[in-house]
């Protein structure tokens, strides 16, 4: 008896075994590098919407990472193949799955998201704004001119978003809570487009797009950065080391090009 429990539980384990190691073969097989993209002719890329990631009207398609990352992929002759996640968690494992080639979100460059991936060259460097409606009456409370001042308050940000982390970190720096209410399926552009309509009390955003929804929306306040200036880049899965080369020979010319800077004026 004990010893046809031995040998149910050794099968039992050789087929745990064996289904590990072809999960882990076909979990390889499925991240593409360069040759493999080049081969398919497509390049699959996931970014967040609105016009800082990507947009649609009518028939036509916009997004300052989509108009470069659109070049990456015309320098290698290949299709664009893009999708919407504004959940910057659930883009980077789509990444690491092998479903994602490049993650063409400005993501901060932190230690939050090193596992299994690496950072491009830095597309833009910039701090993080907190965002509030400027008071119509007396009777409302006055904006948040201090960090400290978010000691047990809340603050509104899109689900799984980087600047949750810098939020945390807030936290900690100051001694006190903040709480954090995290909205799905939205994008930064979309949080501070309900602020300006009150139905959100604030949220965070970088310094550069702030400055943009700032002419968009002239109620929002964008006094107050609650961070350092961070590097922020795309991300690549750390197994794509042809891919990450030719990625990074591309930013490093293009960023800065004539073609750069006409694309920042016409987002920023």
């Amino acid at each position: 008896m004990n010893r046809s429990r031995i040998i149910i539980a050794s099968a039992a384990m050789a087929i745990v075994i064996i289904g590990i190691v072809i999960w882990i073969g076909v979990s390889s097989d499925s991240i593409h590098d360069l040759p493999e993209i080049v081969d398919s002719g497509r390049l699959t890329v996931v970014t967040e919407g609105g016009s800082m990631g990507f947009a649609l009207a009518k028939d036509s398609i916009f997004g300052f990472q989509y108009e470069i990352i659109k070049a990456f992929a015309d320098s290698l002759g290949v299709e664009l193949q893009i999708s919407e996640q504004n959940d910057t968690k659930k883009a980077i494992e789509g990444l690491k799955t092998g479903e994602y080639d490049i993650v063409a979100n400005v993501v901060p460059v932190t230690t939050e998201y090193t596992e299994g991936v690496v950072f491009t060259k830095t597309l833009i460097s910039t701090r993080q704004i907190l965002v509030q409606r400027i008071p119509t009456d007396s009777l409302q409370k006055n904006i948040i001119s201090k960090q400290y001042e978010l000691a047990n308050d809340t603050v509104f940000v899109p689900y799984n978003s980087a600047y949750k982390m810098r939020i945390k970190n807030l936290s900690d720096e100051i001694a006190e809570t903040i709480h954090i209410i995290e909205v799905k399926d939205v994008s930064a552009e979309t949080m501070v487009r309900l602020v300006s309509e009150g139905k959100i009390k604030n949220t965070i955003c970088s310094e550069q797009l702030s400055y943009k929804l700032k002419r968009q929306y002239p109620n929002i306040d964008i006094s107050l950065p609650i961070g350092f200036t961070q590097d922020h880049s795309w991300v690549v899965n750390a197994e794509s080391k042809k891919l990450i080369e030719k990625l990074n020979d591309f930013l490093s010319d293009f960023i800065g090009s004539t073609a750069y800077w006409e694309l920042y004026r016409k987002y920023y």
